[in-house]
Formats: C-alpha cells, sequence, structure tokens
C-alpha cells in the first residue's frame, strides 16, 4: 500500500500531518510531494540566516524536507520545482508530472490541503488535486487538512488517527526546518497545543484528523 501527501511548501506535510504519515509509514509507503520551495523575495526575506540567495534557500529547503522525512519514515520527498507562486508558476508540466506520480504509486490514500485553508497556496493546491483526481477518476481514500493553527470546517472529521506515540517524531521532524526557525519558534507552541486539543475531544493524548473533499 502507498499514500501520497500533496503539500504546497516544506513543512505544511509535517504541520498538517506529520503525526500520520509517520504512523502510515511504519506499514506502507509513504510519499511525499511538495509544490513551492518558497525561495521567493517573501521566502528569502523571512528565512534564517538571512541574505541567502535563492539558489541556497531551494537547497537549504530540499535538505531540510529530506531530513525530516527521514525522521517520519518517509519513502520519498518529490519537489515539483516551483519557485515561489503556486498560481502564476503551475503549468502543464507540473500537472503531467502530478498525475504520472499517482499512475506509477498507485496510492490507496491521497491527503492533501483543505480548501477551508487560509493562504492562497493551500487553496490553490487544493482545487488543483481535486482537478486532477476527477480528471483521473481516483478512486482511493481522499483526505484533507488544515494548516490552520484552529480548524474553520464544522463538519466531522471523516478519519481520526491517534498519533500519541508517533507526536514527538512529528515535533522532530518540524525542528529539521532552521531555515524557518523563526516562524517555528512562534508556531510550534500552537502545533502542540493544537495535537493536544484535538486528541482530548477523541480520548487521545495527540491526535490528527482529517476531513473529506
Amino acid at each position: 500500500m502507498t499514500t501520497i501527501v500533496f503539500a504546497a511548501h516544506a513543512d505544511d506535510e509535517v504541520i498538517g500531518c506529520g503525526g500520520t504519515i509517520a504512523k502510515l509509514a511504519k506499514k506502507e509507503k509513504v510519499v511525499v510531494v511538495i509544490f513551492s520551495y518558497g525561495s521567493g523575495h517573501a521566502g528569502i526575506l523571512t528565512s534564517w540566516p538571512p541574505f541567502m540567495t535563492e539558489e541556497q534557500l531551494r537547497k537549504r529547503r530540499i535538505y531540510e524536507s529530506n531530513r525530516a522525512g527521514v525522521i517520519l519514515g518517509v519513502h520519498k520527498t518529490i519537489f515539483l520545482g516551483i519557485h515561489s507562486n503556486i498560481d502564476e508558476e503551475f503549468n502543464q508540466d507540473h500537472r503531467e508530472k502530478i498525475a504520472e506520480l499517482i499512475n506509477k504509486y498507485k496510492p490507496n490514500k491521497i491527503f492533501f490541503h483543505s480548501n477551508k485553508d487560509v493562504h492562497v497556496d493551500h487553496i490553490a493546491v487544493n482545487k488543483i488535486i481535486n482537478d486532477i483526481l476527477n480528471e483521473l477518476k481516483y478512486k482511493g481514500e481522499v483526505y484533507t487538512y488544515q494548516i490552520n493553527l484552529f480548524e474553520i470546517d464544522k463538519r466531522e472529521p471523516k478519519i481520526i488517527y491517534d498519533v500519541s506515540k508517533e507526536f514527538p517524531l512529528k515535533i522532530k521532524a518540524l525542528l529539521c526546518f532552521k531555515s524557518q526557525i523563526i516562524s517555528l519558534l512562534i508556531l510550534s507552541p500552537l502545533i502542540l497545543l493544537k495535537g493536544i486539543t484535538q486528541g482530548r475531544k477523541y480520548g487521545f493524548k495527540f491526535a490528527e484528523y482529517f476531513y473529506g473533499r
């Protein structure tokens, strides 16, 4: 069995479903596909250390994502090669590559961003993956995750994972993204709180839950 996780940016897959990735990776292949390096002007201004070139930042994000993947047990991490803005840069070659990956790995489960996410790139990924799955008439399980620190979607989750054992791996993987340390210092306590809150709601120490599309 194989699961594919689609993420707009490096670290989104860890924030959104890092515990679930680690849990699933114990029994099956998990492939992570990242759309954007986040190496545009905004990415450079908010990255550490400062004054990196775009090329240096791209290499750093690939290195960090691969390290995080090793911690979580990811089979393979693939970058589509978009530099920054997904809406502007996504093209037919990227679309064909995604379709090829789905046809190659034949995943039984696919995870990607919710349409309730507030980031424009996350919403773009939701629309792109939905369109491709419809074109391919994909019949497997489909789940969406939110990067928002608190849930906006008021529906009942489609699936809930107890990630109590895996949550420390999620935090360890998240800390691999040293180039985003400024954001992580702010987000990490809130990500921890979200995991605890989701867990208590369903009787676990830590949980991650996902919606349908």
